[in-house]
């Protein structure tokens, strides 16, 4: 049985049943009904100083319900909704991998045999399949403007998460479609799946939808939308469409107004500058569980956890889950999904605190104590 979609009767095990569960978590599914109807209370209380969250699942392989508790702006007292728009950060890289699906990349084609801007001999051997599953070696980002990007081990031997890895291979998603990577995913992803509410650089026509993000005392972060309204208020000045603009144009306008070459300052970016709402990322989700590849894992991390190609791998008991965390400044997302039974669940925050509320709001809902929690 699943919940009911109207009042979010979520299931919430007792400390006894939760400790059988533990022992033996075969049949019971991700996801589950008959929650008392105080968790919506109980939600608002574990939120401390997070404004709102956001939770959506997925029932029987398709889209299910999508509910918001709390506030996207305290100041003026919105509330979070299914149509809130987040800021996803690194949930974007499984729609940039899904993109590259689409795409239909050979995956065991090295980086540079696409975009050939690695000097280094041994980034040179890094592959598609190796960024996916983080596996490159490549560091999460660059510190340094200049910096060479070198692996720290051989690539495809173990497991360090890269962000750098995504945002090469959004150079590389532009260079074979010969589109930018906002284009690419809107006709990839976005606009075959529904997702009207969801792009890769904020827009600020919709700043009456979005979640605002705050700190871990619950002030709001300044300047959190600054980088794309700059850029997008170039585009304007200069008659030009942002969501046209490539690597090298929305890279030579970073340094011309004064940004950051890293990788990491620059929009829009692969790895985790997508802008979503809960009723399009749950379609989202529900799409992307239905790709068979992914549960195999290709990088180990530990007897539990992996990494397969663009979302981790963990495994509780004899089954299987795929997942991936969201973190930056002011907005702490999770996703988990068992393919294999059809379900998922999602939750969005926009506090800096918001890994105890999703970490909480999943154990409640599901029962299982997963593996992941432990290893972020």
């Amino acid at each position: 049985m699943f919940w009911n979609v109207t009042d979010l009767n979520f299931v919430r095990f007792n400390n006894m049943y939760r400790r059988a569960f533990l022992q033996s978590v075969a049949g019971v599914p991700l996801v589950q009904l008959d929650q008392p109807a105080s968790f919506e209370r109980d939600v608002l209380d574990w939120l401390g100083t997070v404004p709102g969250v956001l939770v959506g699942v997925v029932k029987d392989g398709k889209p299910g319900w999508v509910k918001g508790l709390g506030l996207a702006k305290v100041e003026e007292k919105v509330a979070v909704g299914p149509e809130t728009i987040f800021h996803a950060a690194s949930l974007s890289k499984q729609v940039t991998a899904y993109a590259a699906f689409a795409l239909k990349l050979d995956l065991d084609r090295t980086l540079v045999s696409y975009v050939d801007d690695l000097k280094d001999p041994v980034a040179r051997t890094v592959t598609v399949r190796h960024v996916l599953s983080h596996s490159s070696g490549f560091p999460n980002w660059r510190s340094k403007e200049g910096e060479e990007l070198v692996p720290k081990f051989p690539p495809g031997t173990k497991f360090q998460y890269s962000g750098e890895g995504f945002f090469y291979l959004q150079r590389i998603l532009e260079k074979v479609s010969g589109k930018s990577i906002c284009e690419l995913v809107e006709d990839l992803v976005f606009r075959p799946l529904g997702m009207a509410s969801s792009c890769m650089a904020w827009r600020p026509e919709w700043m009456g939808r979005v979640a605002w993000p705050y700190d871990s005392k619950g002030v709001l972060r300044p300047n959190w939308d600054r980088p794309p309204r700059v850029l997008r208020g170039y585009a304007q000045k200069a008659g030009e469409r942002f969501e046209s603009w490539k690597y090298e144009r929305y890279s030579a306008v970073v340094k011309e107004v004064g940004g950051t070459m890293l990788p990491n300052g620059i929009v829009p970016n692969a790895a985790a500058s997508m802008v979503t709402s809960g009723a399009d990322y749950v379609k989202f989700l529900a799409a992307a569980m239905r790709n068979p590849v992914l549960t195999k894992e290709e990088t180990r991390i530990n007897e539990n956890l992996g990494w397969g190609l663009g979302w981790g791998v963990e495994r509780v008991g004899n089954r299987e889950f795929l997942w991936q965390w969201g973190d930056n400044g002011g907005f702490k997302h999770i996703v988990f999904a068992e393919p294999g039974r059809g379900e998922g669940i999602f939750v969005f925050t926009n506090g800096d605190a918001g890994a105890k509320v999703y970490r909480q709001i999943v154990k409640s809902v599901s029962g299982v104590e997963h593996p992941a929690f432990a290893w972020l």
